[in-house]
């Protein structure tokens, strides 16, 4: 009985870890096969357009209030809010509510350069109280029907806000996301496979009606839905989309809408905004059981599938091999796959030990040590979420 309870622990565990990373984007793009078949067939017979138009006329936009939170940005400010000032946007339906959680930096005095700006409300907030708490409140100073949420090192592209702001004209939709493209030294940094690999998952996902959470860097939800964010919240890009998920409201892709922002070369560089993410990631999972009870069925199958089996999938390989390790004392091929689990472990970290030191290594295998190291923050990540080694306040990393 035991022994078959420690074969079950590592079937299960490799296998769901296995699913989550290389099974559920094949499952996910057949089931969205059949959905977009679905679709096209209801169309063929309904005759309605797919696609509702932009408004033709300035006077049709609707109002937008862009709210961003900064911390220590006089690198990307001034640049950022001359982004938003040039987008192709109406000027009289747009404000930004930019506020200064107690920056130590030029921020604030950068901020008062605009204050003759009527589309510029600027903030400078003497005590650092956390990105959360400063969304809370640069929301509440405004009236506007649409919030759009984005970052002061990320920059629009001139036409993203209208397409970003153009699926609101359906009245079931409550939020859209657009796409973030993440630029290297040299340029485009998309041929990153993973990223490439989740840009997948986001769109197939998003065909499902299934979206889960929204670009940090640019996405917009109706006032309506927003629901001020507890004071130590780390994810709330993730949380504020999901809560209109379970509103529930619709949740729609839209990657014509798209930022640019830098991105670090080496993963090492990455770890800390990792874990911190995936702090962030436990708490909205411990925290917030509506995104599994209140929402679709197709989202709650992409949450189980391709968050929450991410999140713990060092937990699982841990598992795993605890178990396989019992079972190797009295079984050669145990001794033989426990041998193998832990040849695949030390190869992925010399992996990515190579990758931080520049050495050239093929796409796949540097695809692994990205997910080597994903996974380790994860691990950390939960352990101080566990001891509520974590708060609310800002982080600075090279993102």
């Amino acid at each position: 009985m035991l022994e078959g309870l420690l074969v079950t622990t590592v079937l299960l565990g490799i296998g769901a870890v296995f699913y989550s990373y290389a099974l559920y984007p094949f499952v996910l793009f057949v089931v969205a096969a059949f959905h977009q078949a679905a679709r096209d067939a209801a169309f063929v017979f309904r005759k309605a357009e797919r696609r509702k138009a932009e408004p033709e006329d300035a006077a049709d936009w609707p109002l937008v209030a862009v709210v961003i939170s900064a911390y220590n940005e006089e690198r990307h400010l001034a640049a950022r809010i001359d982004n938003l000032l040039a987008l192709d946007y109406p000027a009289d339906k747009l404000v930004a509510y930019i506020g200064s959680d107690g920056s130590r930096d030029r921020s604030p005095e950068i901020l008062a350069r605009y204050a003759d700006e009527p589309r510029i409300k600027g903030f400078a907030f003497e005590q650092n109280r956390g990105k959360a708490n400063v969304l809370n409140d640069l929301v509440s100073r405004g009236t506007e029907p649409l919030l759009v949420f984005s970052d002061a090192n990320t920059f629009f592209r001139p036409d993203a806000l209208k397409k970003l702001v153009a699926g609101f004209a359906d009245p079931r939709v409550g939020g859209v996301s657009g796409e973030l493209r993440l630029m290297g030294t040299g340029g485009d940094n998309q041929d990153s496979l993973y990223w490439r690999i989740e840009q997948f998952l986001k769109f197939f996902e998003a065909r499902l009606g299934a979206l889960l959470g929204a670009n940090g860097a640019i996405y917009a939800i109706r006032r309506s839905l927003w629901k001020p964010l507890r004071p130590d919240t780390i994810c709330d890009d993730f949380c504020v989309a999901m809560n209109v998920s379970a509103a529930p409201a619709r949740l729609l892709y839209e990657p014509r809408a798209w930022a640019e922002e830098d991105t670090p070369e080496r993963i090492d560089e990455e770890f800390k905004r990792r874990v911190r993410i995936g702090i962030g990631n436990f708490q909205a999972l411990m925290r917030h059981p509506e995104y599994l009870l209140r929402t679709s069925t197709a989202t709650r199958f992409a949450y189980l599938s391709h968050k929450v089996l991410r999140w713990i999938a060092p937990h699982l390989l841990i598992l795993a091999l605890v178990a396989s390790s019992v079972l190797a004392i009295d079984s050669l091929f145990w001794r033989c796959f426990t041998a193998a689990h832990w040849l695949a472990f030390l190869g992925s970290a010399a992996a990515l030990w190579a990758t931080n030191r520049g050495v050239k290594l093929p796409k796949l295998v540097k695809l692994v040590a990205f997910i080597y190291a994903l996974n380790w923050a994860f691990l950390v990540a939960s352990w101080r979420y566990a001891t509520g080694r974590y708060g609310g306040a800002w982080a600075r990393s090279s993102r």
